[in-house]
Formats: C-alpha cells, sequence, structure tokens
C-alpha cells in the first residue's frame, strides 16, 4: 500500500506547480476534479507552454526520496542530456484542444458563482486528458493547425510534435487526427509511450511527418552523418540511384529546371572566344593544410583536391564500426526527426524503390525559409549536443585543432553534411498498379510514398561533396525566399564559387551558410569535392589573406539620346554579360553589382586588372550589338540621311548570335536634327572607313561609320576605375555571401572611376607603382597580354600607353593621389589616330 504521507507530499507539490506555471505563463484555473486540473488559456501557443513548464518544473523538482519510491514516480536519468531526468517524480498526463466561438458554453456556476464551462469541445477535451498516458502531451489536430497557421511555431520553442493517427473521439464516434508534443532540446524528447488507452484507431499515424508527403517545387535538405566515415554508404546509395536514373525509359533532363550558370556560349549575345584559364588551385594550399589537421592528415595538395582519389582512398580504407558509432548516428537520427516535425518537414524514406540509408536523410520543405532554419537549427543543435569524450574519440577528432579565435570549440561529436536545393519532385505509392489498383489490401498504402529520382539526386550529390558540419547551398535555392522569418545577424553566408557538379546539366554556383557561432568552421573546411572549380568563392578571392589586392570600379554610360531606348538597355545587359564572361581569364572576381552594369570587381595584380579593362573596352568599341549606326542613320547613303521622316518605320540591330530586335520610330526626328546640324557645322568631322583590325575582326563584321563623337557611335561606353593597394578587412557579404572589401582603397578606385571619361581606363594606387607596373618584357613599350584574343583560342601582346596625369584630388580621399590613365597605342578608334591594320 502506499505511503499516505508521502502523496500528500506529492499531491502539494504537484498543485503548487500547476499553479505557479499558471501564474507566471497566464492562464484560467477553470475547476479541479481530485488531482486534475481544467484551464483555459487565451491562445494555443501560452497553452502549450503551461505544459512544458510543468512537465520541466516536475521532473526538475526535488523529490524526497519517499516520493520517489512511490510507484511511477521513480528518477530515470537522461542519456542525451547531462544532469537531467526524463522521469522524477509523479506523470502526469495533459491534453490541449483549440475550440472555435460556438463550440463551448459558459454560464456563472449557482453555488460558487465561477464560470463554469460545457458543451462539445469541453467535453472533447475532457475525453483527450484520458487517453493519453502520464507525463504524454496530447494535441488535437484543431490546436495544432491553429498554431501552424498564424506561425507561431517558435513563440511556441520550435515544439516537436509526433503524428499518432486518426481516432474515433467520445460517444458519436468523431473521428480526430492526434498529436503528441515535447518541448524542443529537453530531456523529455526521449520520453516514450504505449499506444493510446481506451480510444478506436482510424488510421496509423505518419510519426514525425506531421506533413503530408509533398510533391512539385520543394526545397530539399539532403544530409550526410560524418561523410568521410561513411563515404562508402553514400557513395553507393547515390550509385544506385543514378543507375536507375539512366535505366529509365522516360528519363530526359528537363535544362530549365536545372539549377545552372548558363554558358556562356549556349546562351550569350555576345561572342566571346572560350578560353582555358585553370585556376590556380596552389592558393588554397593554406586552407586545405589547416582543414587536414583536423586528423592530422598529412596527404599531399593533390590528392586532397582530387574526389577520385580521395574517394578511392577512403573507400579502400577499412572502417570498423563500434557501439559508440551506432550511438550517435541514432542520437543524431532522433536529434534531426525531431527538428523536421518542428519545422514542418517531410521525411523522404525511399527514393526509386530503395530506402535511404540510416546515415543519410532527404527532407522536403514547402518553403526555402523554412528549409534553411531547419538546417541551422540541426548544425547548432548538434554542436551544443554533450557528446562524450568516447564518441569523439571514436570519430578521430582532436578538440585543441578546431578550436575558434576566442578558444570556443567549432566542432562537436559526428558532423553532419547538408546541401539545400529547390527542385520540382514527384512521387508515387509504391503499392500502386498501372490501372490505380493497390498491390495490397493493407489500409495504410498512402503511406508507403516513394519518390522519384529527379531533383533529389542533385541534392543528395550537393551534400556529398560537401564538409562534415557544413551546408551548402544551390543558387536555385539561393534565388529562392528563404531569407523570410529569418535574422541575417545570426547567420553567416559565404560565397563558394562555381562548380562543376555531377548530375548538373551547367555549371552550379553554390553558397555555404552557417550558424554565426559557428561561422569560423569556414576556416577548417577542405575545398568542395566537385569534379571542377570554375572560379574561387569568398574564403580564396583576391586580397581574402592578406595580400595587396587591385580594385575595379565600372559605370556605363549611355548617350541621353538612347536612354529610352530598349536596344541601349539590351546593350547594358550585354555589356554586363561581358563582364562576366571575362572576369574568369583574368583571375577577377565579382564582389557587388550595385546597380545594373555597375561591377566592384578584384583583382590579384594590377596587370590582370589592365588586361580585363583593355579587353573589355575593346569589345564595347567593335561589337556589332554596341554600334548605334543603324539607330543614328549614319551608316546610311547622303540621300537617305537627309530624308529623315517621322514616317521612318524602324530600325533594326541585328548581333551575332542574339536575335533581331526592330522597333518603330526609335530615333527622334529632333535628335537626328541635331546630329546632322553639328555635321553641318564641321563641328563632327567624317573618318574615312577603317578596315578592320586582325587582332579583333571576330567581334565585329561592320567597318567604322562616320563619326559623332565616341559616346554617339556607341551604346553604351564603360569608365573604369582601378585602385591597388591593401585592403582593411575582406569579409563575406551579409546577404549575398560575396567577398566585400573595406577601407580607403574602396572609396579610391570608386572616386577614381566617377571621374573618368566613358571609354577610358584610370588607374591610382596607395601603393608604390613605380615596380608594380611593368606590363610586358620590353622595357621601352608597355604591353599586355589579352587573353583567349583568336579563333584558335590564343592571347595576344597588345601595345599600351601609360600616361602620368599627375597628382589628383579625390573626395573622401584624404591626401592627393596620383592618377595614371591606360590606352592601347594607336587605337584605331580615336579621332586623332591614323587608321591602321593592326595593333
Amino acid at each position: 500500500e502506499q505511503d499516505a504521507d508521502a502523496y500528500l507530499l506529492l499531491q502539494e507539490a504537484h498543485d503548487e506547480i500547476m499553479r505557479n506555471a499558471l501564474a507566471e505563463i497566464g492562464g484560467h484555473e477553470v475547476d479541479t476534479e481530485g488531482d486534475a486540473f481544467q484551464c483555459m488559456f487565451p491562445n494555443v501557443v501560452i497553452s502549450l507552454l503551461f505544459c512544458f513548464k510543468v512537465q520541466e518544473d516536475l521532473a526538475g523538482y526535488d523529490w524526497p526520496e519517499s516520493v520517489l519510491s512511490l510507484y511511477g514516480c521513480a528518477r530515470v536519468k537522461s542519456k542525451l542530456y547531462r544532469n537531467k531526468y526524463v522521469w522524477a517524480g509523479p506523470r502526469v498526463r495533459m491534453a490541449v484542444h483549440f475550440a472555435k466561438g460556438g463550440t463551448y458554453l459558459a454560464k456563472s456556476h449557482p453555488t460558487t458563482r465561477r464560470v463554469a464551462y460545457g458543451g462539445k469541445a469541453w467535453d472533447t477535451t475532457s475525453t483527450l486528458s484520458d487517453v493519453g498516458h502520464g507525463g504524454q502531451i496530447i494535441v488535437s489536430e484543431s490546436a495544432w493547425r491553429q498554431l501552424t497557421a498564424n506561425g507561431d511555431e517558435g513563440a511556441a520553442g520550435y515544439p516537436i510534435f509526433e503524428d499518432l493517427g486518426r481516432y474515433q473521439i467520445g460517444d458519436q464516434g468523431l473521428p480526430m487526427r492526434l498529436l503528441q508534443v515535447t518541448p524542443a532540446r529537453s530531456a523529455l524528447s526521449e520520453r516514450e509511450f504505449p499506444a493510446l488507452r481506451d480510444v478506436d484507431i482510424l488510421d496509423r499515424g505518419q510519426g514525425m511527418n506531421i506533413v503530408p508527403s509533398m510533391d512539385g517545387k520543394v526545397a530539399v535538405v539532403c544530409a550526410i552523418i560524418e561523410p568521410s566515415r561513411f563515404i562508402g554508404v553514400a557513395e553507393r546509395f547515390i550509385t544506385l540511384i543514378a543507375k536507375r536514373e539512366q535505366a529509365s525509359k522516360d528519363f530526359s533532363m528537363d535544362e530549365n529546371k536545372m539549377d545552372s550558370v548558363a554558358s556562356p556560349l549556349a546562351t550569350s549575345p555576345v561572342f566571346v572566344p572560350e578560353y582555358s584559364n585553370e585556376i590556380d588551385l596552389m592558393s588554397l594550399n593554406n586552407t586545405v593544410r589547416r582543414s587536414t589537421s583536423l586528423r592530422g592528415d598529412e596527404r599531399s595538395l593533390g590528392e586532397l583536391l582530387n574526389p577520385q582519389n580521395n574517394v578511392l582512398k577512403e573507400e579502400n580504407t577499412t572502417l570498423y564500426f563500434t557501439d559508440e558509432h551506432q550511438q550517435a548516428v541514432d542520437v543524431v537520427v532522433s536529434t534531426l526527426q525531431s527538428l523536421v516535425s518542428q519545422f514542418g518537414g517531410y521525411v523522404i524514406r525511399t527514393v526509386e524503390e530503395v530506402d535511404t540509408p540510416k546515415q543519410m536523410m532527404v527532407i522536403a520543405f514547402k518553403s526555402s525559409s523554412s528549409a534553411v532554419r531547419f538546417a541551422l537549427a540541426a548544425q547548432t543543435t548538434l554542436m551544443e549536443y554533450p557528446w562524450p569524450k568516447e564518441v569523439n574519440e571514436a570519430f578521430g577528432y582532436n578538440a585543441k585543432a578546431c578550436l575558434s579565435r576566442n578558444g570556443t570549440p567549432l566542432f562537436n561529436g559526428p558532423c553532419v553534411a547538408m546541401s539545400a536545393h529547390v527542385t520540382k519532385i514527384e512521387k508515387f505509392s509504391m503499392f500502386e498498379r498501372d490501372d490505380g489498383s493497390f498491390r495490397t489490401n493493407h489500409m495504410n498504402v498512402g503511406h508507403m510514398v516513394c519518390y522519384k529520382y529527379n531533383g533529389i539526386l542533385q541534392a543528395l550529390e550537393l551534400a556529398f561533396i560537401a564538409n562534415g558540419g557544413q551546408t551548402v547551398l544551390s543558387s536555385s535555392f539561393f534565388d529562392s525566399k528563404w531569407q523570410r522569418g529569418l535574422s541575417l545577424s545570426q547567420t553567416q553566408v559565404t560565397d563558394l564559387g562555381a562548380h562543376g557538379v555531377r548530375y548538373f546539366s551547367h555549371p552550379v554556383k553554390l553558397i555555404e551558410i552557417l550558424p554565426k557561432i559557428l561561422q569560423e568552421r569556414t576556416d577548417f573546411f577542405s575545398p568542395l569535392a566537385s569534379q571542377r572549380i570554375l572560379s574561387v568563392g569568398a574564403p580564396n578571392a583576391p586580397g581574402a589573406h592578406g595580400e595587396p589586392v587591385a580594385l575595379v570600379f565600372t559605370y556605363p554610360r549611355v548617350a541621353q539620346e538612347f536612354q529610352n531606348s530598349e536596344h541601349a538597355s539590351q546593350a547594358v545587359d550585354n555589356f554586363s554579360e561581358s563582364v562576366r564572361i571575362l572576369l574568369p581569364r583574368y583571375n577577377g572576381y565579382e564582389s557587388q553589382e550595385v546597380g545594373t552594369g555597375c561591377f566592384f570587381l578584384s583583382f590579384p595584380s594590377v596587370e590582370d586588372a589592365v588586361a580585363w579593362s583593355i579587353h573589355l573596352q575593346l569589345i564595347l568599341r567593335r561589337s556589332d550589338w554596341n554600334s548605334s549606326k543603324s539607330l543614328t542613320g549614319l551608316a546610311m547613303d547622303d540621300a537617305q540621311k537627309l530624308s529623315m521622316e517621322d514616317t521612318r518605320t524602324s530600325a533594326t540591330i541585328e548581333s551575332g548570335g542574339a536575335p533581331s530586335v526592330t522597333q518603330k520610330n526609335f530615333f527622334p526626328a529632333s535628335s537626328m536634327e541635331v546630329i546632322q546640324e553639328k555635321m553641318s557645322s564641321g563641328e563632327l568631322e567624317d573618318v574615312d572607313d577603317q578596315g578592320e583590325d586582325s587582332l579583333f575582326s571576330f567581334f565585329s563584321t561592320h567597318n567604322a561609320f562616320h563619326a559623332v563623337s565616341l559616346q554617339m557611335r556607341h551604346l553604351v561606353l564603360v569608365q573604369i576605375g582601378i585602385s591597388y593597394g591593401m585592403p582593411t578587412k575582406v569579409t563575406p557579404h551579409v546577404q549575398t555571401g560575396r567577398a566585400d572589401y573595406f577601407g580607403p582603397i574602396v572609396n579610391l578606385s570608386a572616386r577614381v572611376a566617377k571621374g573618368t571619361k566613358p571609354g577610358d581606363v584610370h588607374l591610382s594606387s596607395y601603393e608604390d607603382l613605380s615596380e608594380t607596373l611593368r606590363f610586358g618584357d620590353d622595357p621601352d613599350q608597355q604591353s599586355c597580354y589579352l587573353k583567349g584574343m583568336e579563333f584558335a583560342n590564343e592571347g595576344k601582346w597588345v601595345d599600351v600607353d601609360l600616361s602620368d596625369e599627375g597628382m589628383r584630388s579625390f573626395k573622401g580621399v584624404k591626401d592627393k593621389r596620383r592618377l595614371y590613365s591606360v590606352k592601347v597605342s594607336s587605337d584605331p578608334y580615336s579621332l586623332r589616330a591614323t587608321p591602321t591594320s593592326s595593333l
């Protein structure tokens, strides 16, 4: 027989805990029946917070031994959290139900004068409180939907929901979906319960998959636990899915759905010959060596950067699995599943009828914001988990080698490589026949959902090439509305550059995202194990490791007469595309595009910056798409030019590779009259037709026409300013993740560009350029090497003139700075130059 005194202590402590929680959280005690409390709350959030506090306080209460010795009141220590208890003291069952107006009654009790409640909703809540078990919190579907519809999961602490299924509730047998809820990051989540009591089940639940299965356009998150340890498991699964993809009869690659950086030669109206310029991977040496110190890895840089060698080496290594490995995997899976429940994800357990390995997870989210919050919460939660020393030793981690600058650990326990990708997925039932019937009479075939490989395979590959503890976003994901509801001040976004990745039809830009408290992990990550690095990311951008850098600003200028033209707008777009096509040839890096065509760029050397600038200016001078001759009419014969009438129907520009654009009444007659007046007055001179120079002949099929002015002969010209020196700081931009530069050098380069005439290139510096400005090998003639200038993809030296423009003052710059102008020698498009056949 139970100890009566101990039970009395228990009852008093229980009531005290309940009423203290009501007072603190904010609820109304309606009535009590023995040891049962009936309470009302203004909303679902407050009711959940009340339940969580009561359960936490009961487990954390300092119960006397007499109470703990009572049946069902013993302490049970947590396996996941130190100094925490899963159970302690009495087990109290609780239920939450949301009642709409009209579903319950409220009236004053004639004796107590307190408000008494009744009605359908009240009876339903009473029934729900009886079907659960001690320590369990049951939530009705209406309460869960009210919480999620208002987006109040965060206010409730992102609780963990588990779908228990549909049940017949009450005397009338009303079907109702019931869920179980526990607080996040709590030992209470370790509680396990049997099936509900005294209630008939109609349909078993989805478990942690509290949302229905998804298809169509979704955000897919893939996670691989300890990719270095379980690389064989992950690779075999991905390879199997890929083989099934190839074997599919109806497989077709939809390039419009692929996350890609468009191939320049395939889609660009701007014809710029291809040029092979491999990334200098030795610049990654320091980062790689820091990352290998995590496990004392002394492999060569070439081996580390070769994904094939890396895979073969890992796969041939004998891997052993201990109890610590199994325990760690179980904890990670349980943690991720609980987070999936919190953020409304759906776990895809089967792809092409192949079960996902336990070391991997594929989760679909309806919104990219939920997906990225899940990924950030997962990395933080796993880092903060109290992993025992044995687990870290089992995975080979050296804690002393993984510290931040302030001495705090950056890695703890097994690490998870994660990826996020927005794509379209397609599901089908594993039991459904071609005619729509089912292969089995199982009542829950709807739960056995399988997914096709499309989209999922790409997300799997992104996680496969990532590092443990890293989250990689594809550009399709990054371009979605992932920032909604997320505090950017608590995240670190880092550009990882463009990569060639298996199962993507085009190169893909990748972005890393980490919680702010783990941002220094980037310093320890190895380069992504992609097939090819096509452009460097922010960690290896020019100047990122404390070396001088050449910063470049570009400002495109369009003549006033052309500013309302669709042709001029297209020319600016073509200019922007030319900028990006040329950048990798000269080791350039795009930091920002603050406006259309207004670029902020960086180069590792002045030589690269000058060569890129000269190359770009020459493209603008010689490209058909940038010529205004057919708009102004200056290329027509005299009779046509003199008959400028408003009835002129159209002007057409055709550029190599670009579609024709036709626009009626494009160039106003008034503007043509101004041009004609200037020509007749002698202000503008006619120049003879100039033959195409051999160096740039592939850019153009037209000869020079009558010169109006340099600006009027082109739809767009660009002002380019270059500044060389040491930036104060280089850090990823908070929104784009691209390398952002700070310091006086940034303002100087912008001011130099602002003061440059359209079509010119000016250079200044905070450093001594006497030794830096050495272009070419000829001491008597400056020259720069333009890459990929001919059909054979070979570069060519071009003579340049470097003119000292003297000391100049710039707004916001403390002292005067020496200014240089850079031009191609004997520029065939200069009004003063003598026409030449080549440069």
